[in-house]
């Protein structure tokens, strides 16, 4: 499209151009069209126009021209105006990045098949590991890194005991992810796909490891 599109060629040339005081956009209202101008857009205003870098190293570089951020700065030089920068997927949670973790989580499902267990993990601020550590006064909203570092050993834990350790049998695949709440605290979710072997086929298979009852007040009584 950039070769041969005459609108694309004469905007990328305006950033060499010394002075932009000379040249104006003009936009066609007829019906008729006109291929020496351009065409009325169906919008009420332009915003900005992006034209792909020619480099072939910097492949997702953009060139933005702002129409009305220009003139209301008075810009006039073509070669001022500035660029638009799209992250690669490299950076940790851009949407490239994003896409690619979503795209090999279903990648997992096809190859895999569907998710066994869903497992929810969240941080309790009140962990005897972070109070603690805490100095005279403070809470464990003063020390998000603590409650962070605290969570996250605790959390790769909890792997080792689902994945390595086999709480459940033996995990073919797994997904999880880490948010952090509105109030502050990581929170996990965990999907676990099992072998053959390990799935829950049974009523007793989910009563085994599924339990909605309050736990006995003489045998558990710290979990009652």
């Amino acid at each position: 499209i950039l070769e041969h599109n005459p609108y694309a060629q004469v905007f990328k040339s305006l950033g060499v151009v010394p002075n932009l005081d000379e040249y104006r956009i003009s936009l066609n209202t007829d019906i008729k069209l006109d291929q020496r101008r351009y065409n009325a857009p169906t919008t009420s205003q332009v915003a900005a126009i992006w034209v792909e870098g020619s480099d072939p190293q910097k492949t997702f570089d953009r060139s933005v021209i702002g129409l009305v951020d220009t003139v209301i700065a008075g810009e006039s030089r073509g070669d001022r105006i500035g660029k638009r920068i799209v992250l690669p997927r490299t950076f940790p949670g851009g949407d490239r990045d994003m896409q690619r973790r979503f795209l090999d989580a279903m990648a997992i499902v096809q190859r895999w098949g569907k998710p066994d267990y869903f497992v929810t993990m969240t941080c309790n601020p009140y962990w005897e590991e972070i109070t603690i550590e805490l100095l005279p006064g403070q809470l464990p909203q003063d020390r998000p890194d603590l409650v962070a570092r605290v969570y996250r050993a605790k959390q790769r834990s909890m792997m080792d005991l689902l994945i390595k350790g086999k709480h459940f049998g033996e995990v073919a695949a797994y997904v999880h992810l880490t948010e952090f709440q509105k109030r502050g605290l990581p929170h996990e979710h965990i999907l676990l796909i099992m072998k053959a072997k390990s799935k829950l086929r049974t009523p007793d298979d989910y009563d085994r490891v599924i339990s909605a009852e309050i736990p006995d007040k003489n045998k558990y009584p710290v979990l009652h």
